[in-house]
């Protein structure tokens, strides 16, 4: 299968889905930062709210 590097560059986003304990190490290993992607749905954006918050937690000690 051909690359073409220049195709990749001028796409507008790039759809992917990530298994959510993915995410979460990629968001808590500062990979990865909320700011970098966005929810296509509720029950995804419900989610990352979830993990937000146990990763500011754990950061902070209460868990």
């Amino acid at each position: 299968m051909k690359i073409d590097n220049g195709s990749i560059l001028q796409a507008d986003s790039i759809h992917l889905a990530f298994n959510p304990g993915t995410l979460e190490s990629l968001i808590r290993e500062g990979k990865l930062h909320v700011s970098d992607f966005n929810c296509l749905d509720k029950m995804s954006k419900k989610g990352v709210w979830a993990m937000m918050r146990s990763v500011a937690a754990t950061t902070i000690g209460l868990s």
